[in-house]
């Protein structure tokens, strides 16, 4: 539940944003002709894109491609509210900041170079400061103008750029690159989220289609239904774990998709027609 909501706008968009919120809490986000940098000031959350699943915890960075994201907050035992800070990058607003001159590797149009769509970002001690300035303005917006937007949007990718050398080519290379939507495919969003604990509308959602669409294709490419093959998928997986590995039956439940070791149980001893336990005293 979202419990204070502030944004800084240009031209009818959300530049800068501060959302507080209890959990627990998902949201589903598409982004066209965007990317945004996620900075995760209190609480524990997880982003899945069209090929990855993200846990981003206290003071941790994300940076995301336009596309299709879903987030996600579990529940949590602290009483106070979670808390995320947002910049947004648009392809004129960019153009704005720099006036004087795109930096060269700005300035090229290609197809999309690279799969990563979200990536995380090293924090250190001046994107840390920066963050604290932010938050400063939302205390204090009416010090805001247009003019300080677009300064803080310059700011952010003048600093992703210059602090930390390692980081350099890596955050060149994404943002030259976070307006050109990454090509995935079906089968791609698929195989990259069978294992994790998502619902079939949200795989749908994911694939950008309705929920009837996505069951139709699914059959198209699959030949049966997406719970059937998902089940499958992580049964298998499971029974490989139990067999092969120490894991515990806990660790494994979370490994192959489920939120809790009681449904992974039923769903296990319904396929096998026997226990995780049992399963694996049976075949060590």
């Amino acid at each position: 539940m979202i419990l204070n909501h502030q944004h800084f706008d240009l031209n009818g968009k959300i530049v800068l944003e501060r959302v507080k919120y209890s959990t627990p809490m998902t949201v589903n986000r598409v982004m066209q002709d965007e990317a945004c940098l996620l900075y995760n000031v209190k609480g524990n959350f997880d982003i899945f894109s069209q090929l990855n699943k993200e846990t981003i915890k206290d003071r941790e960075c994300m940076i995301m491609k336009c596309g299709q994201y879903f987030t996600s907050a579990p529940k949590s035992n602290y009483k106070e509210s979670s808390e995320v800070v947002a910049i947004h990058f648009y392809p004129d607003l960019i153009k704005l900041a720099f006036n004087e001159g795109l930096p060269k590797f700005l300035q090229e149009n290609n197809i999309s170079k690279t799969q990563c769509i979200v990536s995380r970002i090293v924090v250190d001690t001046i994107l840390n400061n920066y963050i604290d300035g932010l938050l400063l303005l939302f205390e204090n917006p009416a010090l805001v103008t247009d003019e300080l937007i677009v300064h803080k949007v310059k700011e952010i990718i003048l600093i992703l750029l210059n602090t930390n050398s390692e980081e350099a080519e890596k955050i060149k290379e994404i943002l030259s690159d976070i307006f050109n939507p990454s090509q995935v495919s079906f089968k791609e969003i698929i195989n990259s989220h069978c294992y994790n604990p998502i619902t079939i509308k949200q795989l749908a959602f994911l694939c950008n289609m309705s929920i009837s669409t996505f069951k139709r294709r699914f059959l198209e490419n699959y030949g049966r239904t997406p719970a059937s093959y998902i089940r499958e998928k992580r049964m298998k997986k499971a029974a490989h774990l139990l067999k092969n590995t120490n894991e515990s039956i806990a660790s494994i439940c979370y490994d192959v998709g489920f939120s809790d070791t009681s449904n992974f149980t039923k769903a296990f001893a319904s396929h096998f027609n026997t226990t995780p336990n049992k399963f694996r005293k049976q075949t060590n």
